[in-house]
């Protein structure tokens, strides 16, 4: 293995326990303050990840910035506005449903145990449908960007669609 070879593996390791690290520790705010014995919480995506072949990749030139976000909104119908990101993005709803939309307004929803990666520059748009979340005070997820360090992100973008 030669040193270049090397220090990539090293990148994407050190990335992908840094990934597993803030999403393990943000998990425990679903329930309240952080654990203090290791904690996880498990989805399954419901879109394909082809991790060996063609789907995603975590290569680097550069420095990476992890981004992990709690989020606990009520279910309003909102639109979270249009936009997209600079890396791949993990989605993980824990209480409710998140309603997507895409660049044509195609719509699929997000439920409670479930994630949907966003590939790098996926325009999309996301609501809080009230009959879908009967009952519910708020909806509850997690996500996790992955972007060059210091670049914008998410990017705001103008509605491609009108839902």
């Amino acid at each position: 293995m030669t040193r270049h070879n090397a220090r990539r593996l090293a990148l994407v390791g050190a990335l992908a326990l840094s990934l597993v690290t803030a999403t393990t520790a943000m998990a425990g705010l679903v329930s309240g303050p952080l654990p203090g014995a290791a904690f996880t919480y498990t989805s399954r995506t419901i879109n394909a990840v082809d991790i060996g072949g063609n789907g995603i990749h975590l290569k680097t030139k550069g420095p990476v910035d992890v981004k992990t976000t709690y989020t606990k909104l009520a279910p309003t119908g909102a639109l979270t506005g249009w936009h997209y990101h600079n890396g791949p993005v993990i989605v993980t709803v824990a209480i409710g449903t998140l309603t997507y939309l895409d660049g044509q307004c195609r719509t699929w929803d997000l439920s409670a145990g479930q994630s949907y990666i966003e590939s790098t520059g996926e325009v999309l748009n996301a609501y809080l449908d009230p009959n879908k979340n009967s009952g519910l005070t708020y909806v509850e997820w997690f996500t996790t960007r992955l972007f060059p360090a210091g670049a914008a992100d998410p990017v705001p973008v103008p509605a491609p669609c009108n839902p």
